[in-house]
């Protein structure tokens, strides 16, 4: 775990960042851009909320703690309950208020307008959870009473050992983030990265006085939480449903996720997406438009020359190797299992080929033992390495494309750094991965392609792309050389920390209304 020490300072910061998940304890993605921001900016000063599940779940910090970080607090929302959950007694007038107000505000589900509602009951119930724990309000009379009759008039025919459970997990984690919100260091500016929890926390942050909300996504949390329900059993809630047949505990998640969401979007001064879809996403959730700005990730071009000339070396010297790589976690959203299934069609035909698996394993252990099992039944311990984490100047050179076989993705660093490399990539239609490899569009002037786009978990598709371009050295150095020209261009990290340098001053503003990026 961290050691807070020098790190924990009480005055008031320029940003703090509410983290749901990610930096400082997981590789990629998300925490490659929150590390890129805290060192880019060295002279704003920073605090770092992190939102976890359970604190054993954490792991180790896998980042060096930048100095201009003052403090780091965490809180993990789904803790076997201690006593701090236990302790304080709640005022049975104050709860019975809240109680009624939130009855009232369910029945009216899917309305719009609700904002300011939401916001002063979001405030009454921190106030009362900042005086008692979780157990105080949960098994005192009243709350059973009104759990009692909103089960008997809203889950016929489910269980009420499910709906008590599902109800409890939905209510424990939001009891905790009120406990916590008056333990939030002072800030010019709440950044949170995700809806969910994070923007809850940022909702309630912006709105104290001299104080505005940023809120950023690189996925969209709303939509990853629906697919994440629609795959868990614990939610399924018994037979039947709803709408579309989704069952009605299944459906109060998703309708909870729905409208924190649309909470947190409409509390926001500002809202950045990755790329211009996400955007269309975002205010399909019910962002405000006017407040949506586009700010892609980019990458330090100059750290990539090197690289590219290393790679360029390797391949002289080797003109008849075949490497296939794939540069990330191994965890399922990237579904390697279909690039497995893909590496053994590749092989069948081109037998020099070879797969490096570069990344983290131990995120998803139990996933990374499946893919280990899976590797063994396709005969592919020979060709196909994992070789854990490198840093991309040792792994990239020694790749003549990457594959990105994911589900979902925002816009990852893993196919700027390929196009950094000057190679091709082969990547599933998800996220930012079209655009990054055909290129905005109406793009003027047209760069080209920079690699093949292929349907997601179509191992037969993702094979042939990659035999494409293996037997196509020619192909290759023209998509690469695609791929640096749309980086140079549209990608550049020099350009993306400015644009977030000035969105945060205008934020932080004392006067700041709220402002498209």
């Amino acid at each position: 775990m961290i050691s807070k020490g020098q790190h924990e300072n009480s005055d008031r910061v320029d940003i703090c960042l509410l983290l749901e998940g990610t930096w400082p304890y997981v590789r990629g993605g998300v925490s490659t851009w929150v590390h890129q921001i805290l060192t880019a900016l060295p002279d704003l000063r920073f605090s770092v909320v992190y939102l976890g599940a359970e604190k054993r779940l954490a792991g180790e910090c896998k980042y060096e703690i930048p100095g201009n970080v003052a403090s780091i607090r965490e809180l993990f929302l789904f803790e076997p309950a201690g006593e701090e959950d236990r302790s304080g007694a709640i005022s049975s007038k104050k709860l019975d208020k809240l109680l009624a107000g939130f009855e009232a505000l369910v029945s009216r589900h899917g309305e719009a307008g609700k904002d300011a509602e939401v916001a002063r009951l979001l405030a009454d119930a921190a106030d009362l959870a900042g005086g008692a724990g979780f157990e105080s309000f949960w098994r005192h009379p009243l709350t059973w009473d009104r759990l009692a009759a909103f089960y008997r008039g809203r889950f016929p025919g489910v269980s009420f050992s499910d709906f008590f459970w599902n109800v409890r997990f939905l209510l424990q984690p939001v009891w905790r983030l009120l406990r916590f919100r008056d333990q939030l260091p002072g800030a010019a500016v709440y950044h949170s990265v995700s809806t969910g929890y994070a923007g809850l926390l940022g909702a309630m942050a912006g709105g104290r006085p001299g104080s505005t909300f940023l809120l950023s996504e690189h996925g969209i949390y709303v939509r990853e939480r629906i697919a994440e329900l629609l795959r868990l059993e614990w939610a399924a809630g018994g037979p039947g449903g709803g709408p579309e047949g989704v069952s009605p505990l299944r459906r109060l998640w998703m309708d909870f996720f729905v409208e924190a969401g649309r909470f947190a979007y409409h509390s926001a001064d500002a809202i950045v997406s990755l790329f211009q879809k996400n955007a269309a996403y975002q205010a399909e959730f019910g962002a405000p438009p006017d407040r949506i700005g586009v700010i892609p990730n980019g990458i330090a071009i100059d750290r990539y020359r090197a690289v590219r000339q290393t790679r360029a070396d390797k391949r002289r010297e080797n003109p008849g190797r075949r490497n296939v790589g794939f540069f990330g976690r191994v965890v399922a959203i990237k579904d390697v299992k279909t690039l497995l299934r893909a590496a053994r069609r590749v092989v069948r035909d081109c037998p020099d080929a070879r797969f490096y698996l570069v990344g983290p394993t131990e995120e998803e252990p139990g996933y990374f033992a499946e893919c280990r099992r899976l590797l063994d039944e396709l005969g592919l311990q020979e060709r196909v390495m994992f070789t854990g984490p490198a840093a991309p100047e040792q792994a990239l050179p020694e790749f003549d494309l990457m594959v990105l076989s994911s589900v979902s993705e925002g816009l990852p660093f893993s196919l700027l750094e390929a196009f950094g490399a000057g190679m091709p990539v082969v990547a599933t239609a998800v996220g930012a991965c079209p655009e990054l490899i055909e290129g905005h569009p109406g793009e003027q002037p047209a760069l080209g392609s920079a690699g093949r786009v292929v349907p997601v978990a179509d191992s037969g598709a993702l094979a042939a792309a990659i035999l494409e371009l293996l037997g196509d050295r020619d192909l290759q150095d023209r998509l690469g050389a695609a791929g640096i020209a749309r980086l140079e261009r549209h990608y550049q990290e020099d350009a993306v920390i400015a644009q977030y340098r000035r969105l945060y001053q205008k934020l932080a503003e004392p006067a700041a209304a709220p402002a498209a990026a």
